[in-house]
């Protein structure tokens, strides 16, 4: 029999989630704890539960648990006396609620009294449905029946008498009695309908219930309860919800006489949907069924804008097609009709770009799943405590050792995580993300529009509040897909930030040994010599070298150790640039990728022709033996021309499209305005093409920068093995520290971290940070937008969108302390040492950042990125102190976790990049962090 949970202890359990007991909320309790590693495998485990075999695995266990564990039946009698402990004024309420959930279990009809009984009996019930039905049971009446609507179940006879009633009386008087106290107006109609209600309330409502339509239960509908609403409304009282809205209103405009001393006239004012008629609609325009209405709309517009985005490749296929139809009928077998080889060779081409497509995205999917049971492995390491394992002088080399093995390790795993990241947001988050935002950037659009309309109908109130459900559903959905693509910022940052710092002080160290001191002009001519040597190309990046001040650049840390903040700006995008190669060098590169491509092509065609002919084989008559032996690639005449004719234009067309995309980037950066063709003239380009032109730049280049950061650290475990041996033979020669190393080797060693450096700054902050600042901005204005013309256009009520936004951040202290009024609770959130301090930086870089944190305007990922980019220590620490004193005073409970990451992150770079002495971790005994005010 189902356990059934005292009344304090219900309402921890939703519908459709089972009733647990004590040991496994314990053991629940616990994980929470850990709420990033929870987060990264509920969402592995959320995508994976949506895989059809895994759906199909999950159904057959829960029908063979059910066949050999069957819920233990139980007697009604005995369950609708425990189920009424949760309800005890209701009793019609519980038997509803176990119809609704339990269908033919139940039976219901009506007792001699006139109220709803049940037919005793026996039902088996699961812990599951018990759930459902103890919350069904916690609504409102209306709310079940909405319940009813959805399913397409009739209400129980009695319902409309027993329940809906009763609740109506009690929620006319709460409301008058809310009347007394907000001192709200009350119109002629109001008072003249309450007259009526004293002297028959019961008689009252079911003539206002005949009067919009619902006779019985078969005509109740939620139109018509609206409607119903919409008549207690004129006629006896506002509801408390909405007096609520009005006080609010007429808090917040004191001088205005109409919110003030006057209401709508009756009859004339727009339909006010409650909370649960909200409640409702969304989950009626959720579109839980796959072939819902949204969901097939959804559907046909990714195929629309998978068909726009590859048009290029779409075009070039198609002429590859007809062009080898045109050749196989110029170039027929003897007697073949010039028809039939042209239906052959399209046929062919057909069939087999459509085998090698499909064995692709399968394979794919294959990949897909497997990296995703990668991801949750490797989210139990705890990937953001940067290199803890650090290798000092004093150590023995047994320590040193280990501490080399750890370290290695780390970086496996971290390497490991970021290539299934990799690989799972080059073929499925990219193309998430921007079907998310296309669809929200629509949604945007419509429920603008609709709001600055009057919704003068119920139907048009209906609509427009399905509007804002979805709306709100593809907000949701854009930052449920951008969470793998947060999670490879994550791992790129903090991987950059260790890579930067890992031999920063011996090298400056060796700086400060061999350059510091020597002539300017000496040590630019050496450095500019060396930079020119052939063994610093890094990945055909090569150092600039023209401009008088390029050393500047190309090593700002020490070289600008005197210089103010604000010139050190430069230097990331002009410090190196690409390698110019001769025009014998590019073309040999391009034969060696069309012999290559060709070779494997016509391996894929061999493969393909003995499938078919493999097929042929086992259709022919068993009688018949037929030796088919593998067929060589072959090169033809028409293959070849076509693949070269082809395989140039593609390089043709891929080279002048990612030319006008970096173009398009560099104006969607600036936030200059684009234009695209139409058919007459040209128009302004909309926020879902800038998003597809940052889409396809960032898919580019985010897999090149994935292996270049890795390969840097392969680079940079090199440097430190030689500065670690140089340090020895020096201390065994009695030369200094780097004694034993020329000038030459030094400036090497400097220049290949400077160079490493410059090329990842560049990549990182190319497309693909700018693909997920500016999808972020864009989505940010466009509810910015939106929410603003609601609050324009509402006449009662400050809309869901920016109320949310408003009160999300205030502390759960303040809260907790039972502030009535939002007004004081923001007041006393004032007073909070952190909201003062941070009043004090509001206008520096770490303020803006708290600012905009705090607002919810960026990611976690993005936060730490522009962490790494504060290059002062000031900065820093005030970014720290402000962390500190907030997870001290508790104010952002939520997000407990993500600052002691941006804490820890902080700590990483101020220890290893500054060596700073009054850092907290330099200082002995309980001292305080210095104030950076």
């Amino acid at each position: 029999m189902p356990r059934i949970l005292p009344p304090d202890q219900i309402s921890l359990h939703g519908a459709g989630y089972p009733l647990s007991d004590p040991d496994t909320d314990k053991h629940a309790t616990g994980i929470l704890k850990n709420k990033a590693v929870m987060s990264t495998i509920q969402e592995v485990d959320r995508i994976e539960s949506k895989h059809w075999h895994n759906r199909l695995i999950t159904f057959c266990k829960n029908k063979i648990k059910r066949l050999i564990h069957p819920p233990a039946s139980i007697k009604i009698s005995v369950l609708v006396d425990d189920l009424t402990k949760h309800c005890p004024k209701a009793p019609q309420k519980v038997l509803s609620a176990l119809k609704l959930h339990t269908g033919r279990g139940i039976k219901l009809h009506q007792s001699q009294d006139g109220k709803l009984a049940f037919t005793d009996g026996k039902v088996a019930i699961s812990t599951k449905t018990m759930g459902a039905v103890v919350k069904s049971i916690k609504q409102s009446g209306v709310e079940t029946a909405y319940e009813y609507l959805r399913k397409g179940k009739k209400l129980p006879e009695g319902y409309l008498q027993q329940i809906i009633l009763p609740h109506i009386h009690e929620t006319v008087r709460h409301a008058i009695q809310y009347e007394k106290t907000s001192q709200l107006p009350v119109i002629q109609q109001q008072l003249q309908g309450r007259q009526q209600y004293r002297k028959n309330p019961e008689a009252y409502i079911k003539e206002l219930f005949k009067k919009v339509g619902i006779e019985d239960e078969s005509s109740f509908n939620f139109e018509r309860m609206l409607e119903l609403k919409k008549e207690l409304r004129n006629n006896i009282a506002l509801s408390i919800e909405e007096q609520e809205s009005a006080v609010h209103e007429k808090a917040q405009n004191p001088n205005n006489a109409t919110a003030n001393h006057r209401l709508p006239e009756p009859k004339k004012t727009g339909h006010f949907i409650e909370k649960d008629d909200r409640k409702h609609i969304q989950k009626l325009a959720s579109g839980e069924r796959f072939f819902s209405k949204i969901h097939l709309k959804d559907i046909g517009n990714r195929i629309k804008r998978t068909l726009l985005r590859n048009k290029r490749n779409q075009i070039i296929i198609f002429f590859g097609l007809i062009a080898g139809a045109i050749l196989s009928a110029i170039f027929p077998p003897a007697g073949l009709a010039i028809g039939i080889a042209v239906a052959v060779g399209l046929a062919t081409d057909i069939g087999y770009l459509t085998f090698w497509s499909t064995g692709t995205a399968l394979w794919r999917r294959v990949r897909l799943i497997r990296g995703l049971k990668q991801i949750k492995k490797y989210a139990d390491v705890d990937y953001t405590k940067f290199d803890t394992e650090d290798i000092k002088e004093g150590d023995s080399e047994e320590v040193k050792a280990h501490k080399k093995r750890m370290r290695a390790l780390a970086d496996k795993k971290r390497k490991d995580l970021a290539q299934k990241l990799l690989y799972r947001c080059k073929h499925k988050t990219f193309t998430q993300i921007y079907n998310a935002y296309a669809e929200l950037e629509k949604q945007a659009e419509k429920l603008r529009k609709m709001a600055e309309a009057d919704q003068k109908t119920l139907a048009d109130s209906i609509a427009f509040e399905k509007e804002k459900s979805l709306y709100r559903e593809r907000r949701k959905k854009l930052k449920s897909n951008l969470f793998f693509f947060d999670k490879l910022i994550e791992n790129v940052v903090i991987s950059r930030a260790i890579l930067e710092n890992r031999h920063i002080k011996d090298l400056e160290a060796l700086w400060n040994e061999k350059f510091e001191k020597m002539n300017p002009i000496t040590r630019q001519a050496l450095f500019k010599k060396i930079s020119r040597n052939k063994k610093l190309i890094i990945h055909s990046q090569q150092i600039k070298t023209r401009d008088g001040e390029w050393m500047h650049h190309i090593i700002p840390n020490w070289m600008n150790q005197n210089r103010k903040t604000e010139d050190q700006s430069t230097g990331d995008q002009s410090a190196i640039e690409k390698t110019k190669l001769s025009t014998a060098f590019k073309s040999a590169g391009v034969m060696k990728e069309m012999a290559q491509a060709f070779f494997f092509k016509q391996i894929k065609k061999t493969i393909f022709g003995n499938l078919v002919n493999l097929f042929q084989t086992a259709a022919r008559s068993a009688r018949t033996t037929v030796h088919v032996t593998p067929v060589a690639p072959k090169v033809t005449l028409d293959s070849g021309l076509c693949f070269i004719v082809f395989f140039l234009a593609e390089i043709a067309a891929d080279h002048k499209n990612t030319k006008i995309n970096e173009k398009r980037m560099e104006k969607i950066v600036n936030k200059d305005p684009g234009y695209t063709r139409q058919l007459f003239g040209k128009r302004l380009r909309t926020g879902r093409e800038e998003i597809g032109t940052l889409r396809s730049l960032a898919k580019e280049q985010v897999e090149p920068m994935v292996d270049h950061m890795f390969e840097s650290i392969k680079s940079m475990e090199k440097i430190g093995a030689i500065l670690e041996d140089t340090k020895k033979q020096s201390k065994i020669r009695g030369k200094g520290q780097f004694g034993t190393m020329s000038d030459e080797e030094a400036a090497i060693l400097i220049l290949k971290h400077a160079a490493w450096q410059q090329l990842l700054d560049k990549e990182i902050n190319g497309a693909f940070s700018n693909f997920h600042k500016i999808i972020q901005e864009k989505a940010s204005d466009r509810n910015n937008d939106v929410a603003k013309t609601l609050i324009a256009k509402s006449k009662y009520t400050v809309s869901e969108l920016s109320d949310s936004q408003s009160q999300k951040h205030i502390p759960n202290t303040v809260q907790l302390r039972g502030v009535s009024n939002q007004q004081q609770a923001r007041d006393s959130f004032q007073q909070l040492q952190s909201e003062i301090f941070l009043r004090n930086i509001r206008d520096r870089a770490s303020g803006q950042l708290i600012s905009k944190f705090r607002k919810g305007e960026i990611s976690d990922a993005r936060a730490l990125q522009e962490i790494g980019a504060l290059n002062n220590l000031d900065e820093l620490l005030a970014l720290q102190f402000w962390i500190d004193t907030a997870l001290k005073e508790g104010s952002y409970q939520q997000n407990e976790d993500t600052l002691k990451k941006f804490y820890r992150f902080i700590n990483y770079i101020i220890t290893n990049k500054y060596n700073n002495p009054t850092h907290p971790q330099h200082q002995t005994g309980s001292q305080r962090p210095i104030d950076p005010l």
